[in-house]
């Protein structure tokens, strides 16, 4: 019997704790009393991962590499045919020292008149090559390949400038004044004409010559990668 009542008992607390609960819970939603999950708080933000893609450096074209190489050999061209032009003018200058001592030499207007010649092609040379590197300059792109042509331009460009404005230059001057002291009876009416020609050119290539390689600096480091 005790046993019933305090089931009983038991029963009956339960039974007013849920109506109380639930009395709760009406009265929370009467008043307009709502719950939320913030789930933004919950979960957290993740930022995106940006891939960067890897920039590959812009090759240049065959086009253009060519003309490096073609505007390279062309002074290196001009360079060899050059590096003894010292030695055939003082070789003239020799001549003409013999023939003002009386000896006879019947090739030596012709020499010398060929030699004035060749200056005027030199000079033609020098300008139009002065004038390509230029184009380059315009044209140029940072690459290594293009930058080792440039140098080896710049390096010709100084051997240039160096035989024409220490040796070659000289020697002509020298040559148009013993050509001068000597009587045209005896070296040639026209000797005087192709020596001071050849001292002309000579002037004019060692100018040239000069721009070229300030022209050949400022390829190099417009190609420096």
């Amino acid at each position: 019997m005790k046993k019933l009542n305090l089931i009983g008992s038991v029963t009956l607390v339960m039974g007013m704790m849920l109506s109380l609960w639930g009395s709760s819970i009406e009265s929370i939603k009467n008043n307009g009393i709502t719950f939320s999950i913030d789930t933004e708080k919950i979960v957290p933000k993740v930022k995106p991962v940006i891939v960067k893609k890897k920039v590959v450096g812009k090759e240049v074209s065959q086009d253009l590499k060519y003309k490096f190489n073609q505007v390279k050999d062309e002074i290196w061209r001009f360079r060899s045919d050059t590096i003894w032009l010292r030695n055939d003018i003082q070789k003239l200058e020799r001549d003409a020292k013999n023939i003002a001592s009386g000896q006879n030499n019947p090739w030596f207007s012709n020499d010398l008149r060929n030699m004035a010649y060749k200056m005027s092609q030199y000079y033609n040379d020098i300008r139009r090559i002065n004038d390509e590197v230029r184009d380059l300059i315009n044209i140029a792109e940072k690459d290594k390949e293009l930058n080792s042509i440039a140098r080896n331009i710049e390096w010709y460009a100084s051997d240039i400038e160096n035989n024409f404005g220490f040796y070659v230059e000289n020697a002509a001057r020298d040559l148009e004044y013993t050509v001068r002291g000597i009587d045209p009876k005896l070296i040639g009416y026209d000797a005087q004409w192709n020596a001071y020609d050849i001292s002309r050119y000579a002037r004019y290539i060692s100018n040239i010559a000069r721009n070229l390689h300030w022209d050949s600096w400022d390829l190099v480091n417009k190609t420096n990668p």
